[in-house]
């Protein structure tokens, strides 16, 4: 028996695209999108507030450059997030999935930001309003520059930023008055007031 491959014997060669067109197996799992029950979930204060970022398409910051579209996908809820990746990697691991989506993974229609100022509702308070033009000045953060916790550049980083909230909500007619005992309100509410 000749096993001799010559320039004229036929050879199968099984390519990447061959590979790729195989039927994938994934096993159905049963969800009663009605019955609900609950998780506690005791993680780090970063990993939430990652989360809620996400779910908020929010610059991630810590010094990471990001771009909030990269998550106009995800969920706008933290549920909805953690749930999004779990399917996720149970797909990936397991091939396993529900035969229904989640309720968690819906997209909402706006998020509650987009319905407070739609209803013009306080988006601060009056605490929330005062550390934000604090935030703003130099001063605020004398003591951490003095004491080497954080760098002149850091500072302005951080003004810059505190600055750019400021101006977004003066953008969309929130006023956000320097007097520290005056609560923020919407432009037209001084009219009727």
């Amino acid at each position: 028996m000749n096993t001799e491959i010559t320039a004229t014997s036929p050879v199968v060669v099984e390519t990447e695209e061959d590979k790729s067109t195989t039927a994938e197996v994934v096993k159905q799992l049963p969800i009663d999108n009605e019955v609900k029950t609950t998780i506690l979930l005791n993680v780090e204060e970063n990993i939430k507030t990652l989360l809620k970022k996400l779910s908020d398409k929010e610059e991630i910051g810590w010094g990471i450059d990001t771009d909030p579209e990269e998550f106009s996908h995800l969920p706008n809820s933290i549920t909805g997030v953690i749930i999004h990746y779990v399917i996720k990697g149970i797909k990936e691991d397991f091939d396993y999935e529900f035969e229904n989506p989640p309720k968690s993974l819906k997209m909402r229609g706006i998020s509650k930001d987009a319905k407070k100022i739609a209803g013009k509702k306080r988006l601060l308070t009056r605490d929330q309003k005062n550390e934000l033009l604090e935030r703003t000045q130099m001063s605020f953060y004398d003591k951490k520059i003095s004491s080497g916790e954080m760098t002149v550049d850091s500072a302005m980083n951080e003004i810059r930023e505190a600055y750019g909230k400021k101006q977004s909500f003066e953008e969309i007619g929130y006023i956000l008055p320097s007097k520290k005992t005056d609560y923020p309100y919407w432009v037209d509410e001084l009219e009727v007031g």
